[in-house]
């Protein structure tokens, strides 16, 4: 509207400024034009007074009145006016010819289908925008929904978790985002929680296990001594296997309690300077008994003193059950060599024996928890398949290299690989 009036001003005071002769105050076939004729289709309304006020012409589709002007509007500045119950906007002007005020010009430009627009767009609105929000609540809470559903995820997933279901892990979302970064702690965190309660679990089956045997030895020993009187040497001779079953268990306990720590962490010590030959003869002569009762034979001619930076506790521990093993397992009269091998700061202590050994398929197991081997050969042995295992975690956590080798009927060879400071 402000264009068209613009346009309309600027057109008449142009053709009136610039006209030799003011013959007419509108330009030729002006009036034949649509918008001055109709007043349905964005009609335009003028009315022109010459320099005393009087009317002089008015465009065709004003038939009733005129476009009054209105000495109280500035000129060229738009307002609104009223014709025939029609709301018009309204620009007025003063006709200039050769620097002489000849008339003045008053347009008026419907308002009426900008109001139409505006009805249209104020019904378009209360229409549309309901719908908008609403689709926009949907849209909103369907986008929430599917962000928020591996939240409940997690927390259906955490609900579901018990004792006996430790398996079950959080399905990770496609995007890497925070959450992603949650789920995937959660599920380390997880993994490490069934790992803690399947060791405590396997603690807690593996003593019941192992301490079953000699609490029903020691029991039922005890059962025969009462049934009736027996002679002192009988006495003697159950009191005496029932002191073996006390000591066995006592070793269990101790082995038990060792492997908690170890596997829990809990041990701490520190490493200290010792010498390692002081530490095997000392293993020797704590199996001093059960070597002579098996009349086994060890040989440390070739081994070589040295000091080692480690863990001293750990170390009599892995030594004497490698020992305890080799003893066990010898034959009557048998041979242990225990040798080393140094190269290069590296040390090898090797325990060799020429017992009854074990094939390849119990070779890949031996080193695991309770493992022992079955054969006619260890019918007689009695164990609990603790100590290779404890020998092989300690290993570990001393850094020391654990090898094992062996040939049935012709014994194993045990190697601890190391580092060293030569004495």
């Amino acid at each position: 509207m402000y264009e068209t009036l613009e346009e309309e001003i600027n057109s008449h005071l142009d053709y009136i400024l610039h006209e030799p002769t003011l013959e007419s105050f509108v330009q030729p076939r002006e009036w034949e034009e649509v918008e001055h004729t109709d007043i349905a289709l964005n009609p335009v309304f003028i009315s022109i007074y010459d320099k005393n006020y009087n009317l002089v012409e008015s465009s065709p589709n004003l038939v009733q009145n005129q476009l009054d002007w209105n000495k109280q509007e500035p000129e060229k500045i738009p307002f609104y006016a009223e014709y025939n119950s029609i709301q018009l906007l309204v620009s007025q002007a003063k006709l200039i010819h050769h620097g002489e005020i000849v008339g003045y010009l008053v347009v008026g430009v419907s308002t009426k289908h900008n109001q139409l627009a505006l009805d249209y767009l104020k019904t378009t609105l209360l229409i549309i925008f309901p719908i908008s929000v609403l689709l926009t609540f949907l849209l909103a809470r369907f986008i929430a929904a599917k962000s928020i559903k591996p939240v409940f995820n997690v927390i259906h997933t955490a609900q579901s978790i018990t004792e006996n279901n430790l398996s079950e892990r959080i399905q990770l979302p496609k995007n890497k985002d925070e959450l992603f970064q949650l789920s995937a702690t959660i599920n380390s965190l997880l993994d490490r929680l069934e790992f803690q309660i399947i060791k405590a679990k396997q603690f807690s089956a593996d003593a019941s296990h192992e301490l079953r045997t000699p609490l029903a030895i020691i029991k039922g020993t005890l059962e025969i001594l009462i049934r009736r009187e027996r002679t002192p040497e009988q006495y003697n001779e159950k009191i005496d296997y029932t002191l073996k079953q006390v000591n066995r268990l006592d070793r269990l306990v101790e082995q038990f309690l060792l492997l908690s720590r170890v596997e829990n962490n809990s041990l701490e010590l520190k490493t200290s300077l010792f010498e390692l030959k002081s530490e095997v003869l000392k293993s020797i002569e704590r199996f001093d008994v059960l070597l002579q009762e098996k009349q086994v034979l060890v040989k440390t001619d070739q081994l070589q003193n040295v000091k080692i930076d480690n863990y001293q506790e750990f170390f009599e521990i892995i030594i004497d059950n490698i020992l305890s093993n080799a003893i066990k397992y010898s034959n009557l009269k048998g041979e242990i060599n225990i040798y080393s091998n140094i190269k290069n700061n590296i040390y090898e202590l090797i325990f060799e024996d020429n017992g009854i050994g074990m094939n390849k398929e119990d070779l890949r197991f031996v080193q695991e928890r309770f493992f022992r081997v079955k054969n006619n050969s260890t019918l007689h042995i009695s164990g609990s398949g603790l100590g290779l295992n404890i020998a092989t975690q300690l290993a570990k956590m001393s850094n020391i290299s654990m090898t094992i080798g062996s040939q049935l009927q012709k014994g194993t060879k045990i190697i601890l690989t190391f580092n060293i400071e030569k004495f």
